[in-house]
């Protein structure tokens, strides 16, 4: 055998060899989601409820109905995120047909056991309805944007900002406005990319969600136009490991949660209904 025929066996064997050894690296997983919502209007349906996804966020089950109904005995709408060990959900505390002054915070390090930790007011003068408490969180800064009404003006609901002053979030600022973004808007959630804010927020007047952009989180909002078709309200984003965003939209007319994805908050996909049975206005964080 040749000199140059046994090299090329050598390197053949090597090949083979290396080969053995290399181990196909796996598919990534897909994000596991928990989702905090309740399930309607009913009284035994206004608490919380945690469900859990373990494909991407398309299908929910079952985790914890944790009984917890706040110091009213009404929980709606609740928004949920972690700091370090602990879990937090704002909530409104209050059914839509009963006026409220204040929304609520509540503590667990478990997601079945929930303390209240806090009850926050309008801080505006005559206020009516203070709903759906969405978080907002930008570095160590723990912020809640509320839609909140005053009953001495008719224009309807207005998107106002809480920021928490201390780590534990039982102590909060008074409301700053998101100039710009004017009245009859609610449901108001707040993402930032890059230095541009984008808050998806229920048009009350049309039914359509909106998408605005501003550089400042309260100042200069500006409307980018409307998403999908009118009858969708509660939208809430999650951003998941593959870097798209994913969000969720509470379809009130006749019921259920619906998605869509996008990879710039700009441009989306069309919306699909969620697996998740019972579900209405809520979020979902990474497990």
């Amino acid at each position: 055998m040749t000199t140059a025929r046994l090299f090329r066996v050598f390197v053949a064997l090597i090949a083979v060899v290396l080969g053995a050894l290399v181990v196909p690296r796996p598919a990534s997983a897909a994000t596991t989601l928990i989702y905090t919502t309740f399930k309607g209007d009913a009284a035994a349906d206004q608490e919380l409820w945690v469900y859990q996804s373990t494909d991407g966020g398309a299908n929910y089950s079952v985790l914890y109905d944790t009984n917890f109904r706040g110091p009213t005995g009404v929980l709606r709408d609740p928004s949920i995120i972690r700091q370090g060990s602990t879990y937090f959900v704002a909530y409104t505390w209050q059914s839509w047909t009963t006026n409220s002054t204040y929304f609520a915070v509540a503590r667990s390090t478990d997601l079945r056991t929930w303390t209240n930790i806090a009850t926050v007011p309008a801080g505006v003068s005559d206020p009516q309805n203070v709903w759906a408490p969405e978080f907002y969180l930008e570095g160590g800064t723990v912020r809640v944007i509320v839609s909140v009404r005053q009953t001495t003006n008719t224009s309807g609901f207005r998107p106002y900002v809480y920021t928490a002053q201390n780590a534990s979030l039982t102590s909060w600022s008074g409301p700053q406005q998101m100039g710009g973004l004017g009245y009859n808007y609610i449901d108001t959630y707040v993402v930032r990319s890059g230095s541009t804010y984008h808050a998806f927020t229920k048009n009350e007047t049309t039914k359509y969600i909106e998408r605005w952009t501003s550089n400042s989180l309260t100042s200069g909002w500006t409307r980018q136009g409307t998403l999908w078709t009118s009858g969708y309200e509660g939208p809430s984003l999650v951003r998941m490991d593959n870097g798209q965003y994913r969000i969720y939209v509470d379809k009130y007319t006749n019921g259920g949660i619906w998605t869509a994805t996008s990879a710039n908050l700009t441009s989306w996909t069309g919306l699909s209904a969620v697996g998740c049975s019972g579900c209405r206005h809520g979020t979902a964080i990474p497990k």
